[in-house]
């Protein structure tokens, strides 16, 4: 005899706990934890009075199946995945063929956005039921189907690939554009594009050129003798080398002569 299934919990450090099936034959079950998503700000992609947030979400979970699956609460108008929880929308790409974004590897996080607070609501107040991800409606694909279907969808027709880079020189000239002109247009975050255009050349007369080259010399030269003080002692030092120095030559001159001996024969 079979020993009896050990009651599951309902909820865990504030998180409602819900049991999740692969498919409807699966034996193993998968807990999901969700709660109403909170925030200090305002978050756009994700208004905290209608998304949820999901811990614990396997790598097998697709966009198209947790929007299946949480569409029995109500409308869901975006899942959005991140490798932990995060503010903002996840990274897209404006190129999708040209450059990919890189789905989420691994176990992750989900944010249910549903376009009313009730179906949120529905959601937390749930209980008692074992959800199923894969059906005949919406299969997941894995194994070998999957990895098929990843092949298959790796080729792009000629058309969507001649769309988008053509999509891709529009943009590249417009920015080369803005950077020439300036934007005067404010983007979406506010921001205009101010452009420092080089002054023309103007005719500089040689005189002119040449005391602005003096000037520049005299700042780069070291402050020597700030004070007149400082003046009159290194010329009375300068003066005293010059004495000693006199001094030393008439001595060497003295021994030169007394040392020089004629000698006729």
């Amino acid at each position: 005899m079979a020993a009896p299934r050990k009651q599951a919990l309902d909820s865990v450090l504030g998180f409602k706990v819900v049991e999740l099936k692969f498919n409807k034959e699966s034996t193993a079950r998968h807990q999901l934890l969700w709660k109403q998503h909170v925030v200090r700000t305002y978050d756009m992609d994700k208004p905290a009075e209608r998304t949820l947030f999901v811990v614990n979400v396997p790598p097998y979970v697709t966009e198209s199946a947790f929007k299946k699956l949480f569409s029995q609460y109500g409308k869901v108008l975006k899942v959005h995945f991140h490798k932990k929880p995060t503010s903002g929308a996840p990274q897209q790409s404006k190129f999708p063929n040209l450059d990919p974004v890189p789905p989420v590897p691994g176990f992750k996080v989900a944010y249910v956005v549903f376009s009313s607070p009730d179906s949120m609501k529905r959601a937390m107040e749930s209980s008692g039921t074992v959800l199923t991800l894969s059906n005949e409606g919406n299969p997941v694909p894995t194994g070998i189907k999957k990895w098929c279907a990843m092949y298959n969808n790796s080729f792009i027709s000629k058309t969507v690939m001649a769309e988008e880079i053509k999509s891709v020189m529009e943009d590249f000239d417009r920015r080369k554009e803005t950077e020439k002109t300036g934007n005067t247009e404010p983007d979406e975050d506010g921001w205009v594009t101010v452009v420092n255009t080089k002054k023309k050349p103007r005719q500089v007369k040689v005189d002119e050129l040449k005391q602005k080259r003096n000037r520049k010399k005299k700042k780069q030269q070291k402050l020597v003798n700030f004070y007149s003080f400082q003046d009159r002692q290194s010329k009375m030092d300068h003066l005293a080398q010059l004495r000693k120095k006199f001094e030393e030559d008439k001595k060497r001159i003295t021994q030169m002569r007394t040392s020089r001996k004629f000698k006729p024969y």
